[in-house]
């Protein structure tokens, strides 16, 4: 057996023990009929797709339909699964509705559970990914549906007024989650770390260039006034040209310089 179908196996392994972690949300974040409630849940990296009725009246939530949504989404980094909060699957669903799309539409979830180490990987190059997301307990989705503009889908999210949400308009996706009402400006989704220490690293060439330049105007005049005094001029090195001036040698040579015959400027 190859390395990632062990993987797989762990990973299916570990979802069949998520049967019942999943719990019934409180009933003011279900605003969805008694019908029978059906998703189709698709990953576009992978390829995969999850098609599954996975609450029923009568019998709530179908523990085997919830461990497919939770390995849909899996860290894709890790393989790592955990339960996903029903409350979000109703409200992606619910979110659907309201849009008009057709029941069999594929939402498109391109980011859904994050363990702690991928979750501090994009925190360190994406400003938009926060430091104790939602994401990391199964209780956020980043998700797109076909046809559907984004700005829609995060009004009909704004409506419902339940749960976190936001649009990022760069990728096309919406965020939302099952944490407090609220929303947020998402900030550029262009990974701005590797920028942002080229041009510090560009202001503190020029800031060292400038000071270097500065001082050694400064040593060559103290090497002229030196040399007028009789004295060889050394060639400053590195250290040199960083090091503060020796103020008693300056007083020296300008005295020296002071004390010399002035000589006439001979005509032309």
């Amino acid at each position: 057996m190859t390395g990632r179908a062990l993987g797989m196996l762990a990973v299916l392994t570990v979802a069949t023990q998520l049967g019942g972690c999943a719990t019934t949300p409180p009933l003011e974040s279900a605003k969805l009929d008694g019908d029978p409630r059906s998703v189709v849940l698709h990953h576009p990296a992978s390829g995969e797709t999850t098609s599954v009725t996975y609450w029923r009246p009568g019998d709530g939530y179908d523990p085997a339909a919830m461990r497919e949504i939770a390995v849909l989404f899996r860290d894709r980094r890790s393989d790592e699964v955990i339960p996903v909060d029903p409350g979000l699957v109703d409200m992606l669903v619910e979110l659907r509705q309201r849009v008009g799309a057709l029941p069999d539409s594929p939402i498109r979830i391109t980011s859904g559970y994050r363990s702690s180490a991928s979750n501090a990987s994009l925190a360190r190059t994406n400003p938009n990914v926060a430091e104790n997301s939602y994401h990391l307990r199964g209780q956020a989705a980043d998700f797109s549906i076909a046809g559907i503009p984004p700005s829609r889908l995060a009004e009909e999210a704004a409506a419902m007024q339940r749960g976190g949400y936001a649009m990022y308009a760069h990728t096309g996706h919406v965020h939302v989650d099952t944490g407090p009402f609220r929303t947020w400006t998402p900030k550029t989704g262009e990974p701005r770390a590797p920028q942002i220490l080229e041009a510090q690293a560009r202001a503190r060439a020029r800031a060292q260039a400038l000071a270097q330049k500065s001082v050694g105007k400064g040593r060559v005049q103290l090497a002229d006034a030196g040399a007028k005094a009789g004295k060889p001029a050394k060639a400053p090195g590195k250290s040199a040209a960083l090091a503060p001036p020796d103020l008693s040698r300056v007083r020296v040579a300008l005295a020296q310089v002071k004390e010399m015959p002035v000589q006439k400027t001979a005509k032309r």
